[in-house]
């Protein structure tokens, strides 16, 4: 029988804009299973990222409840959202959000560095998760001698490094071309399926829903 890694019960968020309530999640109900491999689509405007934010713990949902990996969320203070993000959580961004002033591998010893782990197992899990994404070479070298592909890779690197539970994605292959996207999702999945990692990814992208286990579209903040 499988586990759910993230349930979301009767959860609707709205924003402000002009003094008004807009809606942007509208009573969603939905379960992701431990594992899966999981892409949200549906036009701009129509929840996705409001979604991710709230399965990332970014943001907190008006009503509803939550749980990520069998704790409910919705109580928690902002304190042990931090931590439980830092424990549970990987996140992939579109435009790689990679600190420039840091090496390849700083970068992805950032979040190990963060969980308080001793040097030499962050430096043993570091090559051991550059090898896996094809850039042991390029450890010493920065973001920005680094083609888009490969800045991707290292953002990968860095959200499966600490054995992540969840990995967040949001429009991984955005700023990529086509033979880069293949890869990008290639290896995503590659590494998600070996480490038994949840993805859930939003995108416009029919390169990376083609190839998701699931599909989940929204419209107007409401699961179609």
């Amino acid at each position: 029988m499988r586990t759910a890694a993230v349930t979301i019960s009767g959860v609707s968020k709205a924003y402000v804009m002009g003094g008004n309530p807009v809606p942007a999640l509208r009573d969603v109900n939905l379960v992701i299973d431990a594992g899966d491999f999981v892409a949200l689509t549906g036009p701009s405007g129509s929840g996705k990222s409001t979604l991710l934010n709230l399965c990332g713990l970014l943001d907190r949902a008006d009503s509803g409840r939550i749980t990520l990996d069998n704790v409910d969320v919705s109580g928690l203070d902002s304190d042990q959202l931090t931590v439980l993000r830092r424990e549970r959580l990987g996140f992939v961004f579109q435009n790689f959000n990679l600190v420039p002033v840091m090496s390849v591998f700083e970068n992805v010893e950032f979040p190990l560095f963060l969980q308080g782990m001793p040097e030499a197992e962050r430096k043993d899990r570091v090559n051991r998760t550059l090898a896996r994404v094809g850039l042991e070479a390029f450890a010493k070298r920065r973001p920005d001698e680094l083609s888009g592909g490969q800045r991707q890779r290292v953002a990968i690197a860095r959200a499966l490094v600490k054995s992540a539970r969840v990995v967040i994605a949001d429009e991984p292959t955005a700023n990529l071309d086509s033979v880069n996207a293949a890869q990008v999702v290639d290896l995503m999945r590659a590494l998600a399926r070996d480490e038994g990692t949840t993805c859930i990814i939003a995108t416009h992208d029919p390169r990376v829903s083609d190839h998701c286990d699931r599909v989940v579209r929204l419209v107007d903040g409401v699961l179609q």
